[in-house]
């Protein structure tokens, strides 16, 4: 976080003009996550401007985050879920959809946009096999803000994960992914091949006897080898820069937004 905000200052200080979109802090509030208290202390410190929780409720993080007016959206996978962390005061809900990789949700996107809708009007994201800019197009039309894509970019050339696990995402589809609780406890989607690689039975898989995501736990953990997508990655076809997987984003999103204006609205016949 120090990291970060040095090298934005830096970046202010030599341009002013520059604009700076706000970076996000995602942070496990799970009750097995032991370090949280410490995690929070440095949260104070350096003030990300978002902070998203995850794997638990939003309510530890609110009082130090409102503190210093920083915006927290929490991570949701069903509707009570939502509407528990609206009621705690989050400014925004992040809906985790069927299609998501890594821990997920079961419900459809629009009918989950739809539902959370009904009485929240803060920040709506959504997230679930959202890697083109058509998706995104179609998660705004149907009354979202904004848009999860971590499939998308993990096989980027600045991303830091490992060559062959972007390498895994261009060569398989959604037809190789398995939705199983039998890594960490929780419903995840991971790569068939990843679990095979790693010697386990994607089709026999057992889950914990309790869930457990403490950040203190060994880096060499077992399942931090096995690697999540969600179901767009039928879509990625290369390792290829960040810059011109956004260029591609734009250019999907307004011939998107060009077809749904060319379809043009009835008029009405009056008597």
């Amino acid at each position: 976080m120090g990291t970060i905000n040095d090298a934005l200052r830096g970046a202010t200080d030599s341009q002013p003009d520059t604009i700076v979109a706000p970076w996000a802090l995602n942070l496990v509030t799970h009750s097995t996550n032991t370090r949280l208290a410490d995690d929070l202390t440095l949260v104070a410190e350096h003030q990300p401007p978002i902070v998203i929780t995850a794997l638990g409720s939003p309510a530890p993080v609110m009082e130090t985050v409102k503190g210093y007016g920083g915006i927290v959206i929490a991570d949701v996978v069903n509707i009570k879920l939502a509407r528990k962390a609206a009621a705690l005061g989050v400014d925004g809900l992040a809906c985790v959809s069927s299609g998501a990789g890594g821990h997920t949700g079961y419900l459809s996107p629009f009918a989950f946009i739809s539902a959370v809708r009904e009485d929240f009007d803060g920040i709506i994201t959504v997230g679930g096999g959202i890697t083109d800019g058509h998706g995104v197009a179609g998660a705004i039309a149907a009354g979202a803000d904004l848009v999860y894509m971590g499939t998308r970019f993990l096989p980027t050339v600045e991303s830091l994960a490992p060559q062959e696990y972007k390498q895994m995402i261009v060569d398989h589809g959604p037809d190789d992914l398995i939705v199983s609780a039998g890594i960490t406890g929780t419903d995840a989607s991971w790569l068939r091949p990843s679990l095979i690689a790693n010697g386990l039975d994607p089709d026999n898989l057992v889950a914990p006897t309790a869930r457990n995501y403490d950040s203190k736990e060994s880096p060499d953990k077992k399942w931090k080898d096995i690697w999540a997508a969600g179901q767009g990655l039928q879509t990625i076809h290369a390792i290829e820069p960040v810059s011109q997987v956004v260029d591609r984003l734009e250019v999907e999103y307004l011939a998107a937004h060009e077809r749904f204006n060319a379809l043009g609205l009835p008029t009405a016949t009056r008597s």
